[in-house]
């Protein structure tokens, strides 16, 4: 059963079934976010069990703590990026886990908060970095969105978000940066918007989309702003290491880039025989999911299981 949150985790039995859990086993929620999917993997863990959960999200330590507080298993909250997921390991003195979810999705709880800039639903500054308290040197989106060059900014829109017209939105955040700086949300939105229509009509009849035009921007400045791409290329090899024998790996996407990350590095795993692909194409939501937590249309979750024994660095 799910417990009662505002946060959705999406397919949510699907990714815990995946796990294939023992009740005595060590599993790694590398993703807290809102802590739906940690519940579910703690919830089957006896006294003998441990659960191991990190964030790079401070707020998403203390709100798993509180939700899992109940529960038996033996728990360890890690505020780190699971990039670090093998220096995590060691300072806990575990060689190897029985499972490891990650969910690369946005939690409710993050979207939600205007002060992490994440959405151009509520205003906010332009942060987007969610390792506040983990390092004083934070990229965000303000920075680059108000220096970083033309040609950039549009290779980030194009390549981290799908954008078609990369180009003409970058060339136009140049020119309006030049007058003032583009600090909050809501006057990026904006400038995005201006930007892809350029003869649109006046403010007192707005014009309505079924896709904020803004959507595939902001999906991009986060994945820069918090390097996603490279952490989940670092944090699949720091996992597939630390699997024991027979352990699972699932993983969700939401993202094209992303998925493509963990598809090959998945490939080129089962190729050398070191994992075993538990499917072959993605497991995607059903309809009823969809309808329920829109969120969740573009997911996609992969499973492999650990093939031969290896040694643990």
């Amino acid at each position: 059963m799910i417990p009662q949150s505002i946060h959705i985790p999406v397919l949510y039995q699907e990714s815990i079934d995946a796990l294939n859990i023992k009740a005595d086993g060590v599993y790694v929620d590398g993703t807290l976010g809102g802590a739906g999917h940690a519940f579910g993997i703690a919830s089957q863990l006896s006294s003998e069990g441990i659960f191991i959960g990190c964030d790079v999200d401070h707020d998403a330590i203390l709100r798993a703590s509180e939700k899992l507080a109940s529960l038996s298993c033996k728990k360890h909250f890690i505020h780190n990026n699971f990039r670090n997921l093998k220096h995590i390991l060691d300072q806990l003195g575990i060689i190897g886990v029985d499972g490891v979810l990650l969910d690369f999705g946005w939690s409710s709880f993050q979207i939600a908060d205007p002060e992490r800039g994440l959405s151009f639903t509520q205003n906010g500054p332009l942060d987007m970095n969610l390792s506040k308290g983990l390092s004083n040197d934070r990229l965000t989106a303000y920075e680059i969105v108000n220096f970083w060059n033309e040609e950039t900014l549009a290779d980030i829109f194009y390549g981290y978000g799908d954008e078609v017209k990369a180009r003409t939105i970058a060339r136009y955040i140049v020119n309006i940066r030049k007058e003032q700086p583009i600090t909050t949300t809501h006057q990026l939105a904006d400038v995005v918007i201006n930007a892809i229509f350029p003869k649109r009509v006046s403010a007192s009849k707005p014009i309505t989309f079924k896709i904020h035009p803004a959507t595939k921007v902001f999906q991009a400045l986060r994945i820069a702003v918090n390097d996603e791409l490279t952490v989940i290329t670092e944090g699949l090899h720091a996992a597939i290491e630390r699997l024991m024998p027979k352990g699972h790996l699932a993983v969700i996407t939401f993202h094209s880039g992303e998925d493509r990350i963990v598809k090959q590095i998945f490939k080129s795993y089962a190729e050398q025989g070191i994992v075993n692909l538990i499917v072959k194409k993605p497991i995607i939501p059903q309809l009823l999911e969809i309808q329920q937590n829109p969120r969740s249309r573009s997911a996609k979750l992969r499973i492999i299981e650990k093939n031969n024994p290896t040694s643990f660095v």
